[in-house]
């Protein structure tokens, strides 16, 4: 009965992440046997135990990203959600009231959009890596490609870009983590003891949910950034697809790559969430400590005037 319920709230998120790995191990078939993309070049990175690029990419969007992401949740989570709550009582809780909301858990799984704005953040850092810091590319790239001749762009920023993924990512969930664990574990606060007596509205949300806006902030306006760097070495390489076809493929993995992280990671999300009465008892353990220990209800009560 529990395999049934489990499959029953996770059904959808399954299906669109089966169809997603079937689509991606479909293509890397096809391009590993078609005579058109016979012609590959040097394997990528020597971590991974395969002399094709295609293969690679495969294993890097399917089988390390989300390897990487489930890391970085349980890792950031576990290390990082006390650091979170501390900072915000001992920083900015002077005067805040600290408690304890505790929901109803729900019988679906609706976290999948979770992964998106990490996968975000990947890309960014990504791109920060790779103009700030190429030396590491040096440890991770298969020497061949900088000695392959060609654009900059095709022979590095775009094999580095691909490797980097697979700790990247990770490093981006490891980074939002801490924001679903307060969460899910409902640490709220409300200024009304700071605002008394003054002409400040009360306000009451989660501590995790403070963390979060920042971070998205940040990973938004980050990856545009990204882009804009990525398509001026694109276009200044002078390597954009003479066919039409060619350039909608590019724009549409390129835009796209954030979605396609967020699908592949999806088998990630789904364990951390099967984690979720552990990661509650956790925070709540620690919140306990902190003197945060009352349970409290929100309500917006309308009153006449």
């Amino acid at each position: 009965m529990k395999i049934k319920r489990l499959i029953s709230k996770y059904r959808r998120a399954l299906l669109i992440a089966l169809a997603y790995y079937v689509l991606l191990l479909g293509l890397a078939v096809y391009l590993t046997t078609s005579e058109t993309y016979r012609e590959r070049g040097p394997y990528l990175t020597p971590l991974i135990p395969s002399n094709d690029q295609y293969v690679e990419v495969t294993l890097i969007l399917s089988v390390f990203a989300p390897i990487s992401a489930l890391i970085g949740g349980l890792v950031g989570g576990y290390l990082l959600a006390p650091a979170f709550l501390f900072a915000h009582k001992k920083i900015l809780g002077s005067k805040l009231l600290y408690g304890i909301q505790d929901r109803p858990q729900p019988q679906t799984f609706k976290k999948i959009m979770r992964g998106y704005y990490p996968a975000l953040l990947a890309v960014n850092i990504n791109t920060i890596i790779l103009f700030s810091a190429p030396w590491i590319l040096d440890l991770i790239l298969n020497r061949e490609f900088a000695e392959s001749g060609g654009s900059v762009y095709s022979t590095i920023y775009v094999p580095g870009f691909l490797v980097l993924l697979m700790f990247t990512v990770g490093l981006g969930t490891l980074i939002f983590s801490p924001t679903w664990f307060l969460t899910d574990a409902g640490v709220v606060y409300s200024n009304e003891e700071r605002v008394a007596g003054t002409d400040q509205p009360v306000e009451g949300r989660t501590v995790g949910g403070r963390f979060t806006d920042f971070l998205r902030g940040y990973a938004g306006i980050g990856v545009v950034f990204s882009y804009l760097q990525f398509l001026s070495v694109y276009i200044s390489e002078q390597v954009i697809p003479p066919n039409p076809i060619d350039v909608i493929i590019f724009l549409v993995i390129f835009l796209g790559l954030p979605i396609f992280l967020l699908i592949g990671v999806i088998p990630s999300l789904i364990l951390l969430d099967m984690t979720k009465a552990h990661r509650i008892r956790f925070v709540r353990n620690f919140a306990e400590k902190m003197g945060i220990t009352d349970f409290v209800k929100f309500s917006l009560e309308k009153i006449d005037r």
